[in-house]
């Protein structure tokens, strides 16, 4: 798919740098357009199932419902119970029925699978399609797989992903189902040294339970039944973020890998300004003392593996903008302490500086432009300051700015092709 919008960096760029004396590297040359690609061998033989990781490092998993377990080589297989409790010993897994006084049946394999028999199973108190496979982990821990169908591990991933649909935004929703679709068909199989194909967290797509499921949503599921955004020979890293800023990123802004043309910085505007403008993380501000932005740096950059001068940096200095992405983004930040400087890369800017007065979340974005405040009469540095747009890591689908699209009447074929420019869509099931 080509886009009809102009991708442009250099403004916004500008703007949030303006405030800070760092050098900005001048933005990659515009490229020619790529030779429309079209899809190549990847085959699909009908719908596939999918394994999405629900929980790990457990002690023990209760499931509740009408099930039944598989046990290789028991009669325990043949039959329908209400729920099970499945543990840890020395020889492998137990199981039992939740809250039986009697001794749990020892089972020397490290799988069990729990199939429903009656409606759906329950775990941790949610209602959860498909099957249930509980194993032990490489840590010595039980581990909680959901398999099920694509299109079933869609209905979960799409009302918790584009939050809230109303008619109007129908088409957002259609366009998020076929980039979670791309998304799960890229990554399948990410996960294996776990066990499973995904995490159903943040960490790849958030997956949620029956009870998260949306009437809306689950017609944008149906509607695109079988339909993958396709570059070259495959589905394509269909990576999508909360809200841009105004700005996507390219791919090699948020991880270290090679630029690919569908991935590439583009401005989230069709003339009329941003498209994610009413977002309430669109822009936002940060403050830190400058012991509490200092703290920071020392006990979140060795995580990331950045080397820090001393255990104790001192006293903060400055803190400047080295260099600056394609998009504008924060590339390289230096912290300079009395005990020395400190450079963070743009891969663990967010991990490393975290909210103020929130350290447990880290920064919205890498979007920002950030200010030391000093005492007047010192000089000393007393405050940071940080003044940003978007959440997330900006690249591919913006979901606040496909929301924005939706309202103004774009299509979901439309709203892929500003997204994901040089895909192409076409069902395979």
């Amino acid at each position: 798919m080509r886009s009809r919008l102009r991708a442009g960096a250099l403004p916004l760029m500008l703007a949030l740098a303006a405030a800070s004396c760092a050098r900005i590297p001048p933005p990659r040359p515009p490229q020619p357009p790529p030779a429309q690609v079209a899809p190549g061998p990847f085959v699909l033989k009908g719908e596939p199932f999918i394994r999405i990781g629900l929980a790990w490092d457990l002690d023990s998993v209760v499931v509740t419902g009408g099930l039944r377990v598989l046990v290789p080589n028991s009669a325990d297989s043949d039959r329908v119970i209400d729920g099970i409790k499945i543990g840890i010993a020395p020889t492998g897994l137990v199981f039992g029925n939740p809250g039986d006084r009697v001794p749990p049946i020892p089972f020397t394999g490290d799988t069990l699978t729990i199939r429903p028999e009656r409606g759906t199973l329950r775990w941790n108190g949610k209602t959860w399609r498909g099957s249930l496979r509980v194993f032990l982990n490489p840590r010595g821990k039980l581990t909680l797989v959901d398999e099920l169908p694509l299109e079933t591990y869609l209905l979960g991933v799409v009302p918790t992903e584009i939050g809230g649909l109303t008619k109007e935004l129908i088409e957002a929703g259609r366009a998020q189902a076929i980039a979670a679709r791309s998304y799960t068909l890229f990554y399948l199989g990410r996960r294996a040294s776990e066990g499973f194909d995904l995490y159903g967290t943040v960490e790849d797509q958030l997956y949620g339970p029956v009870e998260s499921e949306r009437p809306l949503a689950g017609q944008c599921v149906s509607d695109t039944r079988g339909e993958i955004a396709f570059y070259g020979d495959g589905p394509i890293r269909a990576n999508y973020c909360s809200t841009c800023g105004g700005i996507t990123a390219e791919v090699r802004e948020a991880w270290p890998t090679p630029f690919v043309p569908y991935l590439e910085s583009r401005r989230d505007d069709g003339g009329g300004g941003d498209f994610c403008a009413a977002a309430p993380q669109y822009r936002w501000r940060e403050r830190w003392t400058a012991a509490e932005f200092l703290g920071n740096v020392e006990r979140f950059a060795p995580m990331q593996g950045i080397g820090i001068p001393a255990d104790t940096l001192g006293d903060l200095l400055d803190v400047r903008v080295a260099a600056r992405s394609v998009s504008g983004r924060v590339w390289r930040l230096l912290v300079r302490t009395t005990a020395g400087d400190v450079a963070i890369p743009a891969y663990s800017i967010r991990q490393v500086l975290r909210r103020g007065g929130q350290p447990d979340a880290i920064l919205r974005s890498n979007l920002f432009k950030i200010d030391v405040r000093r005492d007047p009469a010192t000089g000393s540095a007393i405050e940071v300051v940080a003044s940003g747009a978007g959440a997330g890591h900006g690249v591919g689908l913006c979901q606040t700015g496909a929301l924005g699209m939706a309202r103004a009447g774009v299509s979901a074929e439309h709203i892929l092709e500003h997204y994901y420019p040089h895909a192409v869509v076409e069902r395979r099931y």
